[in-house]
């Protein structure tokens, strides 16, 4: 074979080589769907928690999740002007339960998300917030408290929910010990004297 035929054997052989590896290769892993809300989480059936869109254009994708109400727990501070507008104009129903922070995590929050919740008319509901962890603190304390389930199955349902930052809040009123501090790590562990 003289040096042309072989470099266009070796030619062949590579294509050959490349085409059945490209054959066999596993396809490409496709991006999970984009969710209308961050974090978006389906603790309950007919119930969707995350946080809110960024702007008023996002309540269109949250209507098609089927919602009928728009729960928002986001304060004042948070919210724009055309909340309200842009969620009534994708068909939703505008409900507000303001939760700044852990001083709203009482009975009274909790018996307003209950109503809520037990209505029929009103499901299914987005209970949101920002990152979607006031959503899952309010869906503990309110499990909790108005549910009878344990504290432990309260928290972990709050978990499922969304609950992040919130947790020693929610501990507390759930009646739980705190959760004990981090292990130191070797990079953070006292250098023992000597």
């Amino acid at each position: 074979m003289t040096g042309g035929g072989r470099f266009a054997a070796a030619i062949v052989v590579a294509v050959t080589t490349l085409a059945a590896a490209n054959a066999q290769a596993p396809p490409a892993p496709e991006a999970a769907p984009a969710t209308p809300l961050a974090n978006q989480r389906t603790p309950l059936p007919g119930v969707f928690t995350g946080g809110a869109p960024k702007s008023p254009d996002g309540m269109p994708a949250v209507a098609t999740l089927g919602v009928r109400t728009f729960l928002d727990l986001r304060s004042d501070a948070e919210l724009s002007p055309e909340v309200r507008t842009a969620v009534e104009a994708a068909g939703m129903v505008y409900e507000r339960l303001p939760v700044a922070g852990e001083g709203e995590l009482d009975l009274a929050t909790a018996r307003k998300l209950h109503a809520l919740l037990h209505d029929p008319g009103k499901q299914p509901v987005a209970v949101v917030c920002a990152s979607g962890n006031r959503s899952g603190a309010l869906l503990a304390v309110e499990d909790f408290w108005l549910h009878g389930r344990t504290a432990e199955e309260a928290l972990g349902f709050g978990r499922s929910a969304g609950l992040t930052r919130l947790e020693p809040s929610v501990r507390l009123l759930l009646g739980l010990p705190p959760l004990p501090p981090p292990a130191p790590t070797a990079s953070t562990a006292p250098t023992p004297q000597r």
